[in-house]
Protein backbone atom coordinates (compact mmCIF):
# COMPACT_ATOMS: atom_id res chain seq x y z
CA UNK A 1 0.00 0.00 0.00
CA UNK A 2 1.05 3.60 -0.52
CA UNK A 3 1.96 5.79 2.40
CA UNK A 4 0.45 9.06 1.29
CA UNK A 5 0.96 12.67 2.30
CA UNK A 6 -0.80 15.65 0.74
CA UNK A 7 0.55 19.11 0.17
CA UNK A 8 -1.00 22.05 2.00
CA UNK A 9 -3.77 23.69 -0.04
CA UNK A 10 -2.74 26.77 -1.96
CA UNK A 11 -4.02 29.98 -0.47
CA UNK A 12 -6.94 31.66 -2.17
CA UNK A 13 -4.93 34.88 -2.07
CA UNK A 14 -2.29 33.33 -4.35
CA UNK A 15 -4.95 32.31 -6.85
CA UNK A 16 -6.55 35.75 -6.67
CA UNK A 17 -3.20 37.48 -7.21
CA UNK A 18 -2.45 35.33 -10.26
CA UNK A 19 -5.89 36.03 -11.73
CA UNK A 20 -5.53 39.77 -11.16
CA UNK A 21 -2.09 39.84 -12.73
CA UNK A 22 -3.11 37.72 -15.71
CA UNK A 23 -6.32 39.57 -16.52
CA UNK A 24 -4.76 43.03 -16.19
CA UNK A 25 -1.93 42.26 -18.61
CA UNK A 26 -1.84 44.50 -21.67
CA UNK A 27 -2.54 42.76 -24.94
CA UNK A 28 -3.25 39.04 -24.72
CA UNK A 29 -4.49 38.21 -21.22
CA UNK A 30 -3.55 34.84 -19.81
CA UNK A 31 -3.68 32.71 -16.67
CA UNK A 32 -1.12 30.16 -15.43
CA UNK A 33 -2.08 26.74 -16.78
CA UNK A 34 -1.72 25.14 -13.34
CA UNK A 35 -5.05 26.67 -12.35
CA UNK A 36 -6.82 24.56 -14.95
CA UNK A 37 -6.38 21.51 -12.73
CA UNK A 38 -8.86 21.76 -9.91
CA UNK A 39 -11.05 18.71 -9.24
CA UNK A 40 -13.35 19.44 -12.18
CA UNK A 41 -10.47 20.30 -14.51
CA UNK A 42 -8.56 17.14 -13.63
CA UNK A 43 -11.61 15.00 -14.35
CA UNK A 44 -12.10 16.74 -17.69
CA UNK A 45 -8.46 16.20 -18.59
CA UNK A 46 -8.80 12.47 -17.86
CA UNK A 47 -11.75 12.50 -20.29
CA UNK A 48 -9.63 14.32 -22.89
CA UNK A 49 -7.06 11.52 -22.69
CA UNK A 50 -9.74 9.05 -23.82
CA UNK A 51 -10.73 11.02 -26.90
CA UNK A 52 -9.79 9.49 -30.28
CA UNK A 53 -8.33 12.84 -31.37
CA UNK A 54 -5.95 12.97 -28.40
CA UNK A 55 -3.56 10.04 -28.70
CA UNK A 56 -0.62 11.25 -26.62
CA UNK A 57 -1.54 9.41 -23.44
CA UNK A 58 -2.16 6.12 -25.24
CA UNK A 59 1.09 6.46 -27.19
CA UNK A 60 3.01 7.08 -23.95
CA UNK A 61 1.43 4.01 -22.36
CA UNK A 62 2.27 1.78 -25.35
CA UNK A 63 5.89 2.90 -25.42
CA UNK A 64 6.39 2.50 -21.68
CA UNK A 65 4.73 -0.89 -21.60
CA UNK A 66 6.93 -2.11 -24.45
CA UNK A 67 10.24 -0.61 -23.35
CA UNK A 68 10.00 -0.29 -19.54
CA UNK A 69 12.40 -3.15 -18.82
CA UNK A 70 14.93 -1.85 -21.36
CA UNK A 71 14.77 1.61 -19.79
CA UNK A 72 15.20 0.24 -16.27
CA UNK A 73 18.14 -1.93 -17.33
CA UNK A 74 20.01 1.24 -18.30
CA UNK A 75 19.56 2.84 -14.88
CA UNK A 76 21.92 2.52 -11.91
CA UNK A 77 20.80 0.72 -8.78
CA UNK A 78 19.22 2.52 -5.85
CA UNK A 79 17.22 4.86 -7.99
CA UNK A 80 14.09 6.78 -6.99
CA UNK A 81 11.44 7.96 -9.44
CA UNK A 82 10.04 11.50 -9.46
CA UNK A 83 7.33 12.34 -11.96
CA UNK A 84 6.49 15.91 -12.93
CA UNK A 85 2.79 16.35 -13.64
CA UNK A 86 2.05 12.77 -12.68
CA UNK A 87 -1.71 12.96 -13.08
CA UNK A 88 -3.27 9.63 -12.13
CA UNK A 89 0.08 7.86 -12.61
CA UNK A 90 -1.43 5.17 -14.85
CA UNK A 91 1.33 5.31 -17.47
CA UNK A 92 4.11 5.20 -14.91
CA UNK A 93 3.18 1.82 -13.48
CA UNK A 94 5.19 0.01 -16.18
CA UNK A 95 8.41 1.71 -15.09
CA UNK A 96 7.63 1.19 -11.41
CA UNK A 97 6.81 -2.48 -11.87
CA UNK A 98 10.04 -3.09 -13.78
CA UNK A 99 12.02 -1.31 -11.06
CA UNK A 100 10.26 -3.13 -8.23
CA UNK A 101 11.45 -6.46 -9.60
CA UNK A 102 15.02 -5.53 -8.71
CA UNK A 103 14.83 -3.09 -5.80
CA UNK A 104 12.73 -1.37 -3.19
CA UNK A 105 11.05 1.38 -5.17
CA UNK A 106 10.27 4.94 -4.08
CA UNK A 107 7.93 7.01 -6.21
CA UNK A 108 7.47 10.76 -5.82
CA UNK A 109 4.58 12.09 -7.94
CA UNK A 110 4.76 15.87 -8.20
CA UNK A 111 1.37 17.26 -9.13
CA UNK A 112 -0.58 20.45 -8.56
CA UNK A 113 -4.00 18.78 -8.60
CA UNK A 114 -5.10 17.18 -5.28
CA UNK A 115 -7.74 15.08 -7.08
CA UNK A 116 -5.14 13.75 -9.53
CA UNK A 117 -2.92 12.84 -6.59
CA UNK A 118 -5.81 11.02 -4.95
CA UNK A 119 -6.37 9.06 -8.15
CA UNK A 120 -2.65 8.28 -8.25
CA UNK A 121 -2.80 6.94 -4.70
CA UNK A 122 -5.78 4.71 -5.46
CA UNK A 123 -4.76 3.50 -8.88
CA UNK A 124 -1.00 3.10 -9.14
CA UNK A 125 -0.82 -0.22 -7.29
CA UNK A 126 -4.33 -0.86 -6.01
CA UNK A 127 -4.99 -3.84 -8.30
CA UNK A 128 -1.61 -5.51 -7.73
CA UNK A 129 -0.97 -5.57 -4.00
CA UNK A 130 2.32 -7.01 -2.88
CA UNK A 131 4.20 -6.45 -6.13
CA UNK A 132 5.56 -3.04 -5.30
CA UNK A 133 8.35 -4.22 -3.03
CA UNK A 134 7.83 -1.45 -0.53
CA UNK A 135 6.66 1.36 -2.79
CA UNK A 136 6.26 4.65 -0.96
CA UNK A 137 4.59 7.77 -2.37
CA UNK A 138 5.51 11.17 -1.00
CA UNK A 139 4.10 14.35 -2.48
CA UNK A 140 6.44 17.24 -2.97
CA UNK A 141 5.75 20.58 -4.60
CA UNK A 142 9.25 20.85 -5.97
CA UNK A 143 11.69 18.50 -7.64
CA UNK A 144 14.54 20.12 -5.76
CA UNK A 145 13.05 19.03 -2.43
CA UNK A 146 12.90 15.42 -3.63
CA UNK A 147 16.47 15.54 -4.93
CA UNK A 148 17.82 17.01 -1.71
CA UNK A 149 15.94 14.54 0.45
CA UNK A 150 17.59 11.38 -0.90
CA UNK A 151 20.40 9.50 0.81
CA UNK A 152 24.00 9.50 -0.37
CA UNK A 153 24.44 7.11 -3.28
CA UNK A 154 20.80 7.27 -4.34
CA UNK A 155 20.04 8.29 -7.91
CA UNK A 156 16.96 9.93 -9.38
CA UNK A 157 14.94 9.20 -12.50
CA UNK A 158 12.77 12.19 -13.43
CA UNK A 159 9.78 11.53 -15.67
CA UNK A 160 8.18 14.30 -17.71
CA UNK A 161 5.76 12.56 -20.04
CA UNK A 162 2.77 13.32 -22.25
CA UNK A 163 4.57 15.85 -24.44
CA UNK A 164 3.87 18.43 -21.74
CA UNK A 165 7.09 20.16 -22.74
CA UNK A 166 5.16 21.28 -25.83
CA UNK A 167 3.06 23.56 -23.64
CA UNK A 168 6.09 25.83 -23.26
CA UNK A 169 7.33 28.19 -25.90
CA UNK A 170 10.94 27.60 -26.89
CA UNK A 171 12.51 29.99 -24.37
CA UNK A 172 10.41 28.77 -21.45
CA UNK A 173 11.05 25.15 -22.40
CA UNK A 174 14.80 25.70 -22.49
CA UNK A 175 14.69 27.47 -19.13
CA UNK A 176 12.68 24.63 -17.61
CA UNK A 177 15.04 21.92 -18.87
CA UNK A 178 18.03 23.95 -17.71
CA UNK A 179 16.53 24.18 -14.22
CA UNK A 180 15.94 20.41 -14.13
CA UNK A 181 19.51 19.81 -15.29
CA UNK A 182 20.86 21.97 -12.47
CA UNK A 183 19.00 19.81 -9.94
CA UNK A 184 20.18 16.47 -11.31
CA UNK A 185 23.48 14.91 -10.27
CA UNK A 186 25.83 12.53 -12.12
CA UNK A 187 24.05 9.20 -12.52
CA UNK A 188 20.57 10.76 -12.51
CA UNK A 189 18.35 10.63 -15.60
CA UNK A 190 15.47 12.46 -17.27
CA UNK A 191 12.93 10.57 -19.37
CA UNK A 192 11.19 13.17 -21.53
CA UNK A 193 8.11 12.23 -23.53
CA UNK A 194 7.51 14.30 -26.65
CA UNK A 195 5.13 14.01 -29.57
CA UNK A 196 6.22 13.66 -33.16
CA UNK A 197 5.58 16.65 -35.39
CA UNK A 198 2.01 16.56 -36.70
CA UNK A 199 0.16 18.39 -39.42
CA UNK A 200 -1.86 21.42 -38.39
CA UNK A 201 -5.26 19.74 -38.81
CA UNK A 202 -4.32 16.83 -36.54
CA UNK A 203 -2.96 19.14 -33.87
CA UNK A 204 -5.96 21.43 -33.83
CA UNK A 205 -8.39 18.51 -33.63
CA UNK A 206 -6.48 17.18 -30.63
CA UNK A 207 -6.76 20.48 -28.77
CA UNK A 208 -10.18 21.59 -29.99
CA UNK A 209 -12.09 18.31 -30.22
CA UNK A 210 -15.51 18.10 -31.90
CA UNK A 211 -17.13 16.84 -28.67
CA UNK A 212 -16.15 20.05 -26.89
CA UNK A 213 -14.40 18.37 -23.96
CA UNK A 214 -11.26 20.45 -24.34
CA UNK A 215 -13.35 23.61 -24.58
CA UNK A 216 -15.09 22.68 -21.32
CA UNK A 217 -11.68 22.01 -19.76
CA UNK A 218 -10.39 25.45 -20.69
CA UNK A 219 -13.59 27.30 -19.78
CA UNK A 220 -13.59 25.62 -16.38
CA UNK A 221 -10.86 27.99 -15.24
CA UNK A 222 -13.39 30.83 -15.54
CA UNK A 223 -15.94 28.73 -13.66
CA UNK A 224 -13.32 28.14 -10.98
CA UNK A 225 -12.75 31.89 -10.65
CA UNK A 226 -16.51 32.27 -10.17
CA UNK A 227 -16.63 29.50 -7.57
CA UNK A 228 -13.58 30.37 -5.54
CA UNK A 229 -13.22 34.11 -5.97
CA UNK A 230 -16.83 35.20 -6.34
CA UNK A 231 -16.47 36.48 -9.90
CA UNK A 232 -19.40 36.64 -12.32
CA UNK A 233 -18.08 35.45 -15.69
CA UNK A 234 -20.94 34.45 -17.98
CA UNK A 235 -19.53 31.25 -19.48
CA UNK A 236 -22.09 31.31 -22.29
CA UNK A 237 -20.37 34.46 -23.53
CA UNK A 238 -17.09 32.64 -24.11
CA UNK A 239 -15.95 30.05 -26.61
CA UNK A 240 -12.80 28.42 -27.92
CA UNK A 241 -10.79 30.04 -30.67
CA UNK A 242 -8.01 28.28 -32.50
CA UNK A 243 -4.91 30.42 -32.34
CA UNK A 244 -2.73 28.28 -34.57
CA UNK A 245 0.67 26.67 -34.00
CA UNK A 246 3.23 27.94 -31.51
CA UNK A 247 6.92 28.30 -32.37
CA UNK A 248 7.62 25.20 -30.27
CA UNK A 249 5.44 23.14 -32.60
CA UNK A 250 2.52 22.83 -30.20
CA UNK A 251 -0.95 24.08 -30.99
CA UNK A 252 -2.63 26.87 -29.09
CA UNK A 253 -6.30 27.46 -28.37
CA UNK A 254 -7.61 30.33 -26.31
CA UNK A 255 -10.86 31.26 -24.59
CA UNK A 256 -12.37 34.23 -26.35
CA UNK A 257 -15.45 36.28 -25.60
CA UNK A 258 -18.03 35.77 -28.31
CA UNK A 259 -18.72 39.06 -30.08
CA UNK A 260 -22.42 38.35 -30.25
CA UNK A 261 -22.65 38.34 -26.45
CA UNK A 262 -20.22 41.14 -25.71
Amino acid sequence: MLTYQTLPARHVSEFAAAVREGLLKPGQRELPSKYLYDEVGSALFEAICLLPEYGLTRADARLLQTHAQEIVDRLPSRIHVAELGSGSGKKTRWILEALSRRQRTYYFPIEISPSALAACEKGTWADRPGEHGGLRAAISGRLRAVAQGRDDGDHLLVLFLGSTIGNFDRTAGEDFLREVREILQPGDALLLGTDLEKDVTTQLLAYDDPAGVTAAFNLNVLARINRELGADFDLSSFGMRRAGIMSSGGSKCICARCSGNA
